[in-house]
């Protein structure tokens, strides 16, 4: 089914310009767009810059760009920049982004300012609205985020007012609550469970993901032009950018050739021959982090991006290095038996012992919280580490993840994310 066009109820994946923000096996280009209309000259913010920039397009010195027209009316004209300067002392009565959604074209989306209520449907997107400051204006939550280990991550998320799973909203619940948005799931749920239920009540539905390296610095931005907190995601976009930047830097000269064959595992506990293909954050990581990984090309399973290969498969291409992506473990675990049991599983496995890896020990395991959630440039850090010890030997990514925790989330650090 395909939702309904409404700027008021959208799957918002921040648009990204192929030219500003891509992504590929052996590098990132940690420069993106922010995709808002009034950010004249195509850059990561908007600021005074955007309205030099308009006054060369309607003075015909620059062409204008597809954001150009800051008030949509279909002119660039002093009406644009009188937007653009309402945008930047945060005097706007709302914000217009180009939007990509899931199942419709790219569209563009207008949400109302200000935003001072939000609900918060799942863990990576609570993370990221935690990270840029702006957990005080959460009034609602999924109940994921207070149950089991999380409430260990989000202690001050206890005692607020639930609104159903994240993949099975309570409509009701939310509407009680009078938000002006809802952020949920990219994917997760279904718009007939959300979006239509949630249509002429005037509360916005917000989707994105803060977990693929490639849109999540524009959707961290752009989250904080959305909750006036546009100095603290920037802040949080630098410090995950110092990291990306250096292992970009240091792995540029590193020929394909060279990289090591990697297998990643998307372990679950029936077996261990479920991995990610192109498209996949997992291999995404592992082009960052400078490996090759074998099922690149492969396709299978959710969205075509996590099939499942035959053992003797893997046996036949030799696998210098193993590393899973959903190990046991997070911020709640004291000690690393479960990581540990499975460590022994996969060097063990009558196809996986006969490879490379394996015979050599470089298994490695890691959890979701550092792969798939905003701390993907933790995972990063570690793959980077593993693949190329000699080359990161001053990189510590136990400390890049302890500063994140304690600067960006309030939270000391503990728990166990990584074996061995």
């Amino acid at each position: 089914m395909k939702m309904k066009r409404s700027s008021e109820f959208v799957m918002l994946l921040i648009a990204l310009c192929a030219s500003s923000c891509a992504i590929c096996s052996s590098s990132l280009a940690f420069s993106y767009t922010l995709n808002i209309f009034g950010n004249a000259n195509m850059d990561d913010a908007i600021n005074e810059s955007d309205i030099a920039y308009l006054e060369d397009v309607i003075a015909g010195r620059s062409p204008a760009t597809e954001l150009s027209d800051a008030n949509l009316d279909g002119i660039v004209d002093g009406k644009d920049i009188e937007q653009v300067e309402r945008l930047i002392d945060g005097t706007g009565e709302q914000l217009t982004l180009k939007a990509y959604t899931i199942y419709e074209e790219l569209m563009n989306v207008t949400i109302p300012m200000p935003v001072e209520r939000i609900v918060v449907l799942n863990l990576a997107c609570a993370e990221s609205v935690r990270g840029i400051k702006a957990q005080d204006k959460i009034v609602g939550v999924g109940s994921s985020l207070v149950e089991g280990a999380n409430r260990d991550f989000f202690p001050e998320m206890i005692d607020l007012p639930t609104v159903g799973k994240w993949s099975e909203p309570d409509i009701e619940a939310i509407i009680s609550l009078n938000p002006d948005i809802v952020i949920a799931d990219l994917r997760t749920p279904d718009p007939e469970k959300l979006e239509d239920k949630l249509e002429g009540t005037g509360i916005t539905v917000v989707r994105m993901g803060f977990t693929y390296p490639d849109y999540s610095s524009s959707e961290i931005m752009a989250l904080g032009y959305i909750l006036d907190r546009k100095d603290d995601a920037r802040e949080l976009n630098s410090f995950a950018g110092k990291y990306s930047d250096l292992i970009e830097e240091r792995l540029s000269s590193i020929a394909e050739s060279e990289r090591p064959r990697v297998y990643p595992i998307y372990y679950t506990s029936a077996d261990l021959w479920k991995t990610g293909s192109n498209g996949s954050i997992v291999d995404m990581l592992c082009g960052l982090a400078g490996g090759e990984n074998i099922a690149h090309d492969l396709t299978g399973g959710t969205g075509g991006m996590y099939p499942t290969v035959d053992p003797e498969w893997v046996v036949g291409e030799n696998p210098q290095i193993i590393f899973t992506w959903s190990s046991p473990g997070g911020y709640s675990l004291a000690n690393d038996s479960a990581m540990r049991e499975l460590w022994t599983k996969i060097v063990q496995a009558p196809e996986l012992s006969r490879v490379d890896a394996a015979k050599d020990e470089r298994v490695h395991l890691m959890t979701t919280e550092i792969t798939s959630r905003p701390r993907w440039f933790v995972g990063l850090s570690y793959l980077a580490k593993w693949f190329y010890p000699e080359k990161f030997l001053d990189l510590d990514p136990e400390a890049i993840h302890k500063e994140y925790l304690e600067r960006f989330q309030g939270l000391e650090y503990q728990g166990i994310f990584v074996y061995p």
